[in-house]
């Protein structure tokens, strides 16, 4: 598979980086954060998983010995929201690093979205499937084509413990329809090969970041590993232009995750969830169905992609 293109030689440079994005659809750029602030978060991550019986030790991502971790209602309704509610977390996706980066790129106040992602990949034997299949994260964005994440890994990624997938140039295709029959809760995931030559990849280390476009195809790679791998999706827009899908104000995964009253019990300050009051929500439609509004969903116009 083909390696991501390193913006290291770049890192201080903001018009390069923005061409780079507008050009591929993403910019990777390793040791973007301190690796011991990203290990700090890492910890008590490890720490959740293993109160919950999924790993060996807290200091290790590795399964424990007769453990078959896997997301399921009970699990999902255990973990996620002892997840959800660690404020270190929360507050790598506010580093004045990724700040300004995101600044830069959007080109003007923005704000990050309070629903941030916690990709908790369990090893998986069948080595050819995706963990998380290909998509374009406008499929759930909806309002905004202008919406850049932040894909943090939390732990090294490998060949055996692959982390992102891009698929080179992707976005200058637009929004695409989605494939049910790819599966899935919702009808949100694309057709795209495992294989296709057009996925590219890089072996992660704790402290980089890559950030991608809401319009490029990405996907998580098989994790064959004997190991978790973890990794947050983070998202940011400018303030005021376009509205914000309301779910998104909320925890991730809400309602079944708990909302931010519980959660945030016990932390120093809510400004990491908090949405600006410039912000309209925009709550999603109950009149129709989700495949039925994906159907006629169409990307707004990208300042930022000149389109």
């Amino acid at each position: 598979m083909k390696k991501l293109l390193s913006s290291a030689d770049a890192a201080e440079d903001i018009n390069e980086l923005t061409s780079r994005l507008v050009r591929d659809g993403y910019v990777y750029l390793p040791g973007l954060l301190p690796a011991d602030k990203v290990e700090a978060v890492t910890g008590q991550l490890r720490q959740a998983l293993h109160r919950v019986g999924w790993l060996a030790g807290t200091k290790t991502s590795k399964v424990a010995p007769g453990a078959e971790p896997k997301f399921t209602g009970d699990s999902f309704r255990q973990i996620y929201p002892a997840i959800q509610r660690l404020e270190e977390f929360h507050r790598l996706a506010h580093d004045d690093r990724i700040l300004r980066l995101m600044e830069g790129l959007l080109g003007g106040d923005i704000f990050c979205h309070p629903a941030k992602v916690c990709r908790v990949s369990t090893p998986f034997a069948g080595g050819g499937a995706y963990f998380t299949r290909a998509h374009q994260d406008f499929v759930v964005l909806h309002t905004c084509s202008d919406v850049l994440t932040a894909w943090i890994p939390f732990t090294a990624c490998t060949p055996g413990n692959e982390g992102l997938r891009i698929l080179a140039d992707s976005h200058r295709d637009g929004f695409l329809q989605t494939d049910a029959s790819v599966g899935g809760a919702r009808p949100l995931y694309l057709s795209v090969d495992a294989n296709d030559p057009r996925w590219m990849t890089a072996d992660y280390a704790v402290g980089d970041v890559v950030v991608f476009h809401s319009l490029t195809v990405h996907g998580g790679g098989p994790n064959t590993s004997d190991s978790v791998r973890l990794s947050a999706d983070v998202r940011y827009q400018r303030t005021g232009d376009e509205p914000l899908r309301a779910e998104f104000a909320h925890p991730h995964g809400w309602p079944r995750t708990p909302g931010w009253d519980e959660l945030c019990t016990g932390w120093s300050t809510r400004a990491w969830v908090d949405t600006p009051d410039t912000v309209p929500l925009e709550p999603m439609p109950t009149d129709v169905s989700y495949e039925g509004y994906l159907s006629t969903l169409v990307a707004p116009p990208s300042r930022l992609m000149g389109s």
